[in-house]
């Protein structure tokens, strides 16, 4: 009698174990197909002056050692059948309030593309803690410059050349006192990224479409530009640009 109550007890036991493991899978993949969802959302969002609109393929969620997903996969921004299929990596924050959007677009974006890619695209992936959490560098600054010279040194006691003439007073900068820079046009090769600020991770405010006309009104090292049309818009990377 003894011997059945226990063998009853243990089947109760491994029967309640099966359903909370499946119950806890059936949330998981609800919770990643609704993290899927919001970054396709997000890109057909930058996406949406193109049209057909944004097509997507192998796109999987994984789940990350700090919590919130990295949403992996391929995505051709226009829909067009001429158009490549792109990597893209969005990283979906534990609350999904935020998502950070890497995409191969350019020779730039790629490299950073790849990066998040191998980190984050594999369950347990990201920072395993919040020490380790460290921002990606700017893109480089490619223009070649020359350091500028050290200036002269001068005797102890005496004056410079500089300390000695009067100083003319230096008329402030303003906006209306910076013409624009001339007018270009965004590669004819893919869609353009269009970033909030002079650097690869600026958040993408918009995709372009190939030949896009736009006004230069800035321009910032590494070859960043700020372009609109009346007025200044986001930036975009001049190897992206055409004159």
């Amino acid at each position: 009698m003894l011997a059945t109550l226990a063998v009853a007890a243990c089947d109760d036991a491994e029967t309640k174990r099966r359903r909370q493991q499946a119950e806890q899978a059936a949330r998981s993949a609800a919770d990643a197909a609704t993290v899927i969802r919001a970054a396709e959302e997000r890109l057909r969002a930058t996406a949406r002056n193109i049209t057909p609109g944004a097509r997507f393929r192998g796109v999987i969620a994984h789940r990350q050692a700090l919590g919130g997903y990295a949403v992996c996969g391929q995505v051709n921004l226009t829909g067009a059948a001429e158009d490549p299929y792109l990597p893209f990596v969005s990283i979906v924050s534990p609350n999904g309030e935020r998502i950070d959007q890497f995409v191969a677009s350019s020779s730039a974006e790629a490299t950073r593309t790849y990066v998040e890619a191998t980190t984050r695209c594999y369950d347990g992936g990201g920072p395993s803690s919040a020490r380790s959490v460290v921002p990606l560098p700017p893109v480089p600054d490619t223009s070649a410059s020359a350091p500028a010279p050290a200036p002269p040194r001068t005797p102890a006691g005496a004056l410079s050349t500089a300390e000695s003439a009067p100083r003319p007073a230096l008329p402030m900068p303003t906006t209306e006192s910076m013409p624009a820079q001339g007018a270009v046009t965004t590669t004819s090769a893919h869609p353009v990224n269009l970033r909030s600020s002079p650097a690869g991770g600026g958040t993408v405010l918009r995709v372009l479409p190939r030949g896009t006309r736009l006004r230069v009104f800035a321009e910032a090292p590494g070859e960043w530009y700020q372009v609109g049309e009346v007025e200044p818009i986001g930036w975009i990377h001049g190897s992206m640009l055409e004159r």
